[in-house]
This record gives structure tokens, C-alpha cells and sequence, in this order.
């Protein structure tokens, strides 16, 4: 018996008993479209999340201040800096030559009230960056530029706000172009009591609900240097986070040594991307478990199948045994009709899950667009690696439940198996 007959015969013996195979194929079906969809999505979300990476440089470094673990809080109940991050340690940044970029950044103190105050109208308003390096989310959607520039000035004397910002101070019906160099005042209210107004030109408008303000490097060490009375607040203080761009990867690692060996924390993209894809492997293990477990039970329906074709095969298996068919073609046969059947379910769930996968992602995006919270991005993807590993999973799942009735029927006498009623 040659292999084409082997496979003309097996194919034969499947659509003998349609409603059976079919029944049994479910089983199949149900595990890969499982394992395609819960893995596809985990490639979804790793797969953003490298690209938000990739985009702002792997090769980036974070520099933080070190800060005392026990005791050691000053008088706004923040941890005191024991090493800091000093306008002569950038000089010593700059210096280098596998360095390319050096931003330093300050943050606002999270318990500061801050007001915006155009003519007559004064809103609530959060402060923002601009942050030294940005790392979209997987799926956000940038966010829409009204009018001017995205980030304030780097001299300072410029604020990009917020369209929620605008709405607080009754000026959102203008066209924001015309907004453009308008006097606003960024007003403080201390603890102590006091107030101080600090003038700025709106320098650009940005599409957000939130009403929030952001600040320029300069104009922020003003406001930080109101807020503490410390007019030598970067001496004593510091800045709270300096971004370094190496020229390579190679160069950001020999970097994060040198700054590691003078004491300060230094946090590499790279590293963290490193462990979002460590953490998104063990998710997708786990998510590909449910699906493994549905084939488990899967491989227990092809067995009983092919059980169940033996015993009303019995004579069949003696009349090819009688005309010269040896145990190992048997044997073949019931293998090959086991296989076909995880394969069959192997091809249909592969395509179930990709119809699926597509399905929910116009869900998701269109759920998240109706409660304003619009996004954009592929949250199933279904690579090729992911559809070759599912038919060869799905047919080595039905190979191995048909192993025991393939040996069953081999095993079997042909005078016996004639006689057989």
C-alpha cells in the first residue's frame, strides 16, 4: 500500500461518517482558536509596546537623584536627596563624546496648587512637562495639536495649555490661532499664604479634556524657586531626572556603568523593555494553557473516534491484512486519519481565531471610541510562526490520540478480525 493510497483510503474513511469527524474536529477547533487568539493578542500588546520604545531610542538612559531610605524627610515631607543630579555633573555628561543628547527635567510638587489666569477668568489647571522622554502607551492615540507647538519653549516665557484649560477660562469658542501669544499668568498659592503670578504667553493649544499647563525647564525652576524661597533651589535640590541619549547601545551600556560606579540609579530603556517582553512571554504561556487544556480534551475525543472506527472495521483490517497488508500500514492508516482530523481542526481554528481576533479589535477600538477614550492600534496580530506552530500542534495532537487505536488495529489477527461480528 503506498503512501498516496494510504492517504486516499484515510480521507475516504473520514467522510464515511461526516457528522462523527465533524463532531470530533469541534474539540480541535475550539483549543486552537483559543490558543490563536489568547497568544495572538499577547504578540498584539508586546508588539506596541517594543514599538513605543523603538521610537523614543533604546539607547536612552534615566538618571535619577539618590534619596535616603530611613528618616531624612525635610519640611514638605519629601525624601532628602543624597546624591544629587548638578548642573556640574551635566558639564561631565557633556564632556563625553559617545553622548549625543542631555535633557534635564524638574517635576512640580504633587501637593502644589497651581491656577491659570487669563482677564478676569482664573482655572484650576495641572502642570505638565514637557517630560524629558515620552513613552507612548501600546494603543494611545497622539494627541491633537490646535494650534502653535506641541511643548512650550525651551528659553521659556511660552505655555502650551490644554483645550479642557481653555474651557475653564471661557475662552473656548475662539479660534485658537488667534490664543496664540495671548498673556496668561501661571499663579501660585503657598501653604504660608501667599500667591505670586508669574506672566506667560500661551505658545500652543493641544487637544485634552484635562485641563492642565505645560511649562518650560526655566519656567518651572521660577516656580520651584518661589515655592521652596530658595533662590539656590538646583544646588541644593538638584534636578529630579536627566534623560541621556548614547550614540549606540553599546555606548549606553559602558554609560550606565560609569554612572553606576559614582552611586547614582540609572535606569535603562532597554532594560525595561527587556522585562515588559519577559512579563508578556509568561502571559502568553499562560493564555496558550487554556487553549492546551481544550485540546487536551480534544485528544481524548480523536482517541475515542478512532477507537470506536476499529471495532467497525474489524473486518476491513482482516481483509487487508488477508491480501497482504503488514501491521505497519495498519498502523499508518489509523495515524494518518487521526492526524487529518487535528489537522482539519488545526486549519479551521487557526482561521476562526484570526476572524475573531479581528473582530474584537474593531470591538474594543469602537467600545473605547464611544466612552471618549479613542485609541489606535492592532491588538490581535496573528504571525505566520503562530499559524505554522497551530497546524503542527493540532496534527501532532491528533497523531498522538491515534496512536493507541492505530496500534490496537495492528495488533489485531486476521482470522479473528474475519470472524469478527
Amino acid at each position: 500500500m503506498k503512501l498516496r493510497d494510504v492517504l486516499r483510503t484515510a480521507l475516504s474513511n473520514l467522510t464515511r461518517h461526516k457528522a462523527r469527524t465533524a463532531l470530533t474536529t469541534v474539540g480541535v477547533v475550539v483549543g486552537i482558536l483559543t490558543i490563536v487568539t489568547m497568544v495572538s493578542l499577547g504578540i498584539g500588546v508586546q508588539r506596541e509596546m517594543s514599538d513605543a520604545f523603538n521610537s523614543v531610542g533604546l539607547e536612552s538612559l534615566r538618571l535619577y537623584p539618590v534619596t535616603e531610605e530611613v528618616g531624612g524627610f525635610d519640611l514638605f515631607g519629601e525624601p532628602v536627596r543624597s546624591k544629587l543630579l548638578t548642573d556640574d555633573l551635566l558639564e561631565e555628561l557633556r564632556a563625553r563624546d559617545d553622548i549625543v543628547e542631555i535633557v534635564p527635567f524638574l517635576r512640580l510638587p504633587s501637593g502644589i496648587r497651581l491656577t491659570v489666569r487669563a482677564g478676569d477668568k482664573e482655572a484650576e489647571a495641572s502642570p505638565l512637562g514637557p517630560p524629558p522622554v515620552s513613552i507612548p502607551g501600546p494603543f494611545e492615540m497622539p494627541e491633537e495639536i490646535l494650534a502653535g507647538a506641541k511643548d512650550p519653549p525651551e528659553a521659556g516665557g511660552g505655555a502650551v495649555v490644554s483645550a479642557g484649560l481653555l474651557a475653564g477660562l471661557a475662552l473656548e469658542g475662539a479660534d485658537p490661532s488667534t490664543l496664540l501669544g495671548r498673556e496668561i499668568d501661571i499663579v501660585l498659592y503657598a501653604p504660608r499664604g501667599e500667591t505670586q503670578a508669574f506672566p506667560l504667553q500661551i505658545a500652543g493649544i493641544v487637544d485634552r479634556e484635562r485641563p492642565t499647563v505645560s511649562l518650560a525647564l526655566s519656567d518651572r525652576l521660577e516656580l520651584l524657586q518661589w515655592w521652596y524661597n530658595d533662590p539656590d533651589y538646583l544646588l541644593h535640590r538638584g534636578y529630579d531626572e536627566i534623560v541621556v541619549r548614547a550614540r549606540s547601545l553599546n555606548d549606553a551600556v559602558q554609560i550606565v556603568d560609569w554612572l553606576s560606579a559614582q552611586g547614582y540609579e540609572v535606569q535603562a530603556l532597554k532594560t525595561m523593555l527587556d522585562l515588559a517582553n519577559r512579563g508578556m512571554i509568561i502571559l502568553q504561556t499562560m493564555l496558550a494553557s487554556v487553549g492546551g487544556l481544550a485540546l487536551l480534551v480534544a485528544s481524548i475525543g480523536i482517541a475515542n473516534t478512532m477507537i470506536m472506527a476499529v471495532y467497525e472495521r474489524t473486518k476491513e483490517i482482516g481483509i487487508l491484512k488477508a491480501v497482504g497488508a503488514a501491521p505497519g500500514q495498519i498502523r499508518l492508516l489509523f495515524v494518518v486519519e487521526a492526524s487529518m482530523i487535528g489537522l482539519l481542526g488545526g486549519v479551521v481554528g487557526t482561521l476562526l481565531g484570526w476572524l475573531l481576533g479581528r473582530g474584537l479589535n474593531w470591538l474594543i477600538l469602537r467600545i473605547l471610541e464611544w466612552q471618549d477614550m479613542p485609541m489606535q492600534g492592532t491588538f490581535f496580530v496573528v504571525a505566520w510562526w503562530l499559524v505554522v506552530a497551530a497546524l503542527v500542534f493540532a496534527t501532532l495532537v491528533g497523531l498522538l490520540a491515534g496512536l493507541y487505536p492505530a496500534a490496537r488495529a495492528a495488533r489485531l489477527q486476521p482470522l479473528d478480525a474475519l470472524r469478527y461480528e
